[in-house]
């Protein structure tokens, strides 16, 4: 019997497991249990519980009916959990929605005050930051020994002791990285770790070995869901680019420039070169916000009528639209990265045009407009892309976020039909790590799958 690779994807809604066996024409579906949230007496918390995310990838891992080549763990990144001596979590998961760290203790945020001792402003839910504001606010636990981000945690429980390593791609969203040199500003790690910040978390090298299973399974170093995704979803990194449009929308381009625009994040990928990544606060959350303004609409008409009908209703309207007049949306309802109070706005309105088919296909323009606008900022970066490989359930769901796409881009728009890229990409990077296959041969098998 063939052996598979797995990829198990710690997503903030869902757990999957995607089992890969070399040689397959096609992506193989997912197993999926859900990640819960934990509700904590902490208002400002949005935690999650590593007992129950260890205990649902056991069960996906022991209804896998073939040999097991390799493991590797992709998901979520930038929050952190803690874990005592025995490398056991102490703690919930405090995840990259936390908002602790903006909670004021003695008159300032934890976020303003590492400002001001360091000069680095961090997100809050960014690793280094929320163990910062745990310290002000005493929310440490006695028997902390150190702490993790869930990938590094999941991997450490499948081989059985802590991590001193993970990928880069892992390490960027603790804060305070840089994605050339590979090290943590040493002022913030004073600043935050005092004492233990000559034993904090190294980068591991690409494509290695973390450890074993009690079976012998080997287990790759964790990988951020944005760099496997990317590795198995495009094949021709130079000349496409990733769009993801899912509750928030993303695009991402690979080159060696070790310079972006201000406006897009630099982050390490593989040591295959850097990806320049825009992100977007709301994509496909924008166009459910216009659904459920819909919705209220009829609701207080007396209608009933559910969400999927609301949907399917304004694809419709669309058709009768007046394209030759638009409204003209701004859709970063909650802000951007750069500007959190930033809010949007709808222009152009006229006699002719103030319809819902019109709202629909602005508000999607908004969302494909801001994505676009990164192109722009990225110039010589994006001049050799040649085609989008567009994934998310937007564009899965509604062919006129492709139909956008194409219009704004200018270039092909090639859907990967994958339901988890990042599961599938990490678990080829398992499979290079374990020696089954090289960087080439997994490019070449994206391509084909692609094609296909």
């Amino acid at each position: 019997m063939k052996k598979v690779h797995i990829g198990i994807d710690i997503g903030t809604t869902n757990i999957t497991l995607l089992a890969y066996e070399l040689g397959q024409m096609s992506v193989p579906p997912c197993t999926s249990l859900p990640n819960k949230r934990l509700i904590t007496d902490e208002f400002y918390a949005y935690a999650q519980s590593p007992e129950s995310i260890e205990q649902a990838v056991r069960s996906l891992l022991s209804g896998v009916g073939k040999p097991i080549a390799s493991i590797a763990v992709t998901g979520q990144v930038h929050g952190i959990l803690y874990y005592d001596q025995s490398g056991v979590a102490v703690s919930p998961l405090y995840t990259w929605l936390d908002q602790r760290a903006m909670q004021l203790v003695d008159g300032i945020s934890s976020q303003d005050l590492l400002y001001e001792q360091t000069g680095v402003l961090m997100p809050a839910g960014y690793g280094l930051l929320t163990h910062f504001a745990n310290l002000r606010m005493g929310r440490v636990p006695l028997q902390a020994v150190g702490f993790c981000g869930i990938l590094e945690y999941i991997t450490s429980r499948l081989v059985g002791f802590p991590l001193t390593k993970s990928d880069p791609s892992c390490l960027g969203p603790l804060g305070a990285f840089d994605p050339i040199s590979l090290e943590f500003d040493p002022l913030v790690l004073d600043t935050v770790l005092k004492e233990d910040s000559g034993s904090f978390f190294q980068a591991a090298p690409p494509f290695s070995i973390a450890g074993y299973t009690p079976a012998k399974v080997p287990v790759a170093f964790p990988v951020g869901d944005n760099q496997a995704g990317f590795f198995g979803m495009v094949g021709d990194w130079q000349r496409s680019a990733l769009v993801n449009l899912g509750t928030s929308g993303q695009i991402s381009l690979c080159n060696e420039m070790k310079q972006g625009p201000s406006s897009m994040e630099l982050r390490p990928f593989l040591e295959l070169g850097y990806l320049h990544v825009g992100a977007t606060l709301t994509a496909g959350k924008a166009y459910e916000t216009i659904e459920k303004f819909l919705l209220s609409a009829c609701k207080l008409a007396g209608l009933e009528i559910e969400d999927e009908q609301v949907f399917e209703c304004m694809k419709k309207a669309t058709l009768q639209a007046n394209r030759d007049n638009p409204l003209i949306f701004d859709t970063r309802f909650s802000g951007s990265r750069k500007d959190p109070s930033v809010r949007g706005s709808i222009q152009n309105i006229g006699l002719d045009n103030f319809t819902v088919g019109n709202f629909v296909l602005g508000a999607i323009d908004g969302i494909v407009k801001e994505l676009h606008d990164f192109s722009r900022d990225a110039k010589e970066g994006f001049s050799a892309i040649e085609t989008i490989v567009a994934t998310g359930s937007s564009v899965r769901k509604n062919e006129l976020f492709l139909h956008a796409l194409a219009r704004h881009f200018n270039m092909p728009v090639h859907v990967a039909h994958i339901d988890d890229g990042a599961g599938f990409g990490v678990a080829l990077i398992g499979a290079v790590a374990a020696g089954f296959l090289t960087v080439k041969e997994s490019r070449m098998i994206v391509r084909e799958l692609l094609r296909t």
